[in-house]
């Protein structure tokens, strides 16, 4: 189909022009011997590697949105679909998971900047943005077994990239005032993904995204008392933002029932004390 061959080359594109960037910022840092401990572009260290990272992940997003056909193609395919509600966001969304993912690489090259972590952050952020363009791409194509593999990369793939950025957000341990607002942004944004492509009107899926991301910027002021790294705070963060994925994705499709709760409160619990587990061996 000449669609998904143009998503492919596109993607693929894009990404390129990315990785070339942030591969600059990787070897900038490393030359400004930079390391967590500082609130991003508020205090004066870094702040010029932070305003460019920024000013990177904000251009890229502008571009991805400008380059997106999504919308188009969505219309295309909403009747084979049987859309009910809206074809397409009433906002425009394509920006999103690339600006979450290219922030999220930032802020860890801030803190792992050596040549062996620079290729792995740079292999990974390739992957993780082709893999993303192109899955959402199929969120819209009519066959609906394709649809529901795109669904669960795409998934996967936002539940990776918030592990890394809210890792990145409490390794620095700043002030509630700055985490806890970063994370109710990061939060939203991924959790408003996570429904991209949803029979369901935008506006119920912004609520449910403002009610996941605050959900998360009150643990994030909760776990700045307590006393763990930023990959076991990541991950802790991680728990309540799967279960607040888990029972979004299970309302928009057809309600949350008793069984949801159980079973992604159950999976939350087990793997929280897994996690305190690990803090007190």
């Amino acid at each position: 189909m000449p669609e998904t061959r143009a998503t492919y080359t596109g993607a693929i594109l894009q990404t390129l022009v990315v990785t070339g960037l942030i591969a600059v910022l990787g070897l900038w840092a490393r030359r400004l011997s930079l390391g967590p401990g500082s609130v991003p572009i508020y205090d004066p260290q870094g702040r010029p590697y932070w305003l460019a990272g920024l000013a990177l992940a904000l251009l890229a997003g502008v571009a991805a949105q400008v380059m997106d056909r999504e919308a188009t193609f969505a219309l295309a395919t909403a009747e084979a679909r049987e859309i009910r509600y809206e074809p397409v966001s009433e906002l425009p969304t394509g920006w999103i998971f690339p600006t979450g993912t290219i922030l999220a690489a930032v802020m860890l090259l801030d803190v792992y900047h050596r040549p062996g972590a620079l290729a792995g952050i740079l292999a990974g952020l390739f992957l993780v943005l082709t893999a993303g363009h192109v899955a959402r791409h199929y969120l819209f194509v009519p066959d609906e077994m394709l649809r529901q593999r795109a669904r669960g990369v795409y998934t996967i793939l936002i539940h990776v990239v918030a592990f890394v950025a809210l890792s990145m957000v409490y390794i620095n341990k700043v002030r509630s005032l700055f985490s806890a607002t970063t994370v109710l942004l990061l939060g939203v944004g991924l959790l408003l993904q996570l429904t991209e492509g949803e029979d369901v009107l935008f506006g119920r899926r912004l609520v449910y995204a403002l009610a996941g991301g605050l959900l998360l910027g009150e643990v994030t002021w909760v776990l700045n008392y307590w006393r763990a790294t930023g990959w076991t705070g990541g991950a802790t963060l991680l728990i309540f933002f799967y279960l607040a994925a888990g029972l979004i994705a299970a309302q928009v499709r057809r309600g949350v029932e008793a069984r949801d709760v159980a079973e992604y409160a159950g999976v939350g619990a087990l793997a929280f004390a897994i996690v305190v587990y690990s803090m007190l061996r």
